[in-house]
């Protein structure tokens, strides 16, 4: 009977450990065959609607780029500029020299002549393509490419979107923009929501072993509300204390966020002075994860979220009493930004009560070893080093003991 218990708790776990290879990112595989189990229908829709997405929101940036230079805005072309590259750079650096691939001086490690590809195809948006296809086609594993999406939402959309919100209200508001300008503007701020909603919920998705297309689409919509919320806000009060009011806010939230990370020790202060750039704009972590592997704890965070917003709206509202005369363009992000805020803080709660129920470690490495807690998973589920070929229970009393047996 122990026997019989500890194969049934192993065909059960085969999935999480499949899961954990390298490149097969966290979708389970075959017992039978140990190869990866067909993607769901809806996992395919998924990837190409977010490389239409994707395609799109870069294609605008790269229009709204132009139209700054054409029109000589040198402010906002070279930060929109800044933003397209850093994003780019940091993307291809971790296709080419990092992200599962082989150690340098590895036995498998070719060396700069596959690298260096590598860098220059991702920096030109190529491989973003073939991960789309092999997902789609080839029923490929998504890591990578949910990796690509996540970093050009973070990394490009999210702090373009404020840019060009910015423009918006301080050149497309006053009338000194061409009639064109304010719909570009307009439609390509949109495409930015869209991205960074549906790449924070496509890698929410990633660290779950199953979860459900309504959860996503409802996690979506909870962060793109997030991000137009924060972007709005931001650029109405920076366009009302222009010109010191745009950095003066990131800068200070820079600070919180910083000293957020060092009061709850969840990750290491060098990682955390870069997490904390993306955070000023737009939580990072899946909801999924636990309080204590978060960076900054999604209750502090939403604190000082509202904090800010309250202190940023007295701002406003005193600013335009003073000022008689409001363009529909302030009128229409006012409006936008208030509503946002309210879808927020409306879909967060059911969002948040779901995640609850699924909760997870960050490490894939440490599901393992919470196997053994409640909540988590079965009580008396063994991972898949527990049997040996003899039969013994060694390898269980080893695990017991603190030790890993060998690989």
């Amino acid at each position: 009977r122990a026997a019989s218990a500890r194969l049934d708790s192993a065909r059960r776990a085969a999935p999480r450990a499949c899961a954990m290879s390298r490149r097969d990112g966290f979708r389970p595989c075959e017992m039978d065959t140990g190869v990866a189990a067909p993607m769901p229908l809806w996992e395919r829709n998924l990837v190409l609607v977010a490389l239409v997405v994707h395609v799109v929101d870069v294609g605008l940036d790269l229009l709204v780029v132009l139209l700054f230079l054409t029109h000589m805005q040198w402010g906002f072309f070279f930060c929109s500029v800044a933003v397209i590259l850093w994003a780019w750079l940091v993307s291809s650096l971790y296709i080419s020299f990092g992200g599962g691939g082989p150690a340098p001086g590895d036995i498998d490690d070719s060396g700069m002549a596959e690298r260096l590809p590598q860098f220059f195809l991702n920096f030109a948006q190529v491989q973003i393509f073939a991960e789309a296809y092999r997902c789609i086609f080839r029923n490929g594993d998504t890591d990578y490419f949910h990796t690509l999406r996540l970093m050009e939402a973070i990394l490009e959309s999210a702090p373009s979107s404020l840019v060009k919100l910015y423009a918006l209200i301080i050149w497309a508001g006053a009338g000194a923009a061409p009639a064109g300008a304010a719909p570009l503007l307009r439609l390509s701020v949109l495409a930015s929501f869209v991205s960074v909603g549906l790449g924070l919920a496509m890698w929410e998705q990633k660290v779950q072993f199953r979860t459900s297309s309504v959860y996503v689409a409802a996690v979506a919509v909870m962060r793109a509300f997030e991000i137009a919320s924060r972007a709005m806000t931001l650029a109405i009060f920076a366009g009302l204390t222009h010109p010191y009011g745009f950095w003066l806010p990131l800068l200070a939230d820079y600070g919180v966020m910083l000293l957020l990370i060092v009061r709850h020790k969840s990750v290491q202060f060098t990682y955390g002075l870069f997490v904390a750039l993306p955070l000023v704009l737009v939580s990072l972590e899946p909801l999924v994860w636990r309080r204590e592997d978060h960076a900054v704890p999604k209750d502090s965070y939403y604190m000082v979220r509202i904090l800010e917003f309250v202190l940023m709206w007295i701002v406003i509202i005193h600013q335009q009493d003073s000022d008689t005369e409001v363009d529909s363009i302030w009128l229409g992000c006012e409006a936008l930004a208030l509503i946002s805020t309210l879808g927020l803080y409306v879909t967060l709660p059911f969002v948040w009560k779901i995640a609850r129920r699924h909760e997870l470690s960050r490490d894939v490495a440490d599901w393992g070893e919470d196997s053994a807690k409640e909540g988590l998973h079965d009580g008396d589920a063994y991972s898949d080093s527990d049997l040996n070929s003899s039969g013994s229970d060694r390898a269980r009393d080893a695990d017991r003991d603190g030790e890993l047996p060998p690989e």
